[in-house]
């Protein structure tokens, strides 16, 4: 009899704890998550930051929005530029970026922090360097460009990491050529 009272209070003990757990994970579930998503297609034209005679730095502007109910955020974003040297090996490419209301230039991303139904702006630059030393002369024939930009997104759950994708086109380094 006592194994029976012993064996009782066991189970009740563990049908409590998994009510409790089933509970805690409805009032998780109701509370959400974060949902931080960048806006590629909003992303502004590429524009000259910087020319010289052997290498032109460009930037470009994307928005993000936080469509989640908590707060979330960025821990590490960078661009990855895909140009391979099958495709055009006449320049060298560097890319960074940084939110554009903390500006850094040493490459580093910052962590942002947004609150639910905000959002920002990350800035994107992209250097060409010529490999001849004449930009203009190595910049010919400049295909289009897509850059993946990899982002990591902290919220009340694990990580996760995200990819979004613009593009530098042709026309848009012709057009910083001729500014």
């Amino acid at each position: 009899m006592w194994f029976y009272n012993i064996l009782t209070v066991v189970v009740s003990i563990i049908v409590a704890i998994a009510v409790l757990y089933l509970l805690f994970r409805l009032f998780a579930l109701k509370q959400g998550d974060e949902k931080v998503i960048l806006l590629p297609k909003r992303a502004t034209n590429f524009q000259v930051s910087d020319r010289n005679f052997e290498s032109i730095t460009l930037f470009c502007d994307v928005p993000f929005v936080n469509k989640g109910r908590q707060n979330g955020t960025i821990m590490d974003l960078f661009p990855r530029p895909l140009l391979p040297e099958e495709q055009f090996d006449s320049v060298k490419v560097d890319a960074w970026a940084m939110d554009i209301n903390r500006p850094r230039h040493d490459g580093y991303f910052e962590a942002v922090i947004i609150k639910p139904r905000k959002g920002g702006t990350i800035r994107v630059y992209v250097t060409l360097i010529g490999k001849s030393g004449n930009i203009r002369e190595d910049i010919k024939g400049f295909p289009y460009m897509n850059i993946d930009i990899y982002y990591q997104v902290v919220g009340r759950e694990d990580y996760h990491i995200d990819k979004q994708r613009i593009r530098l086109t042709p026309e848009e380094v012709e057009a910083a050529l001729g500014q």
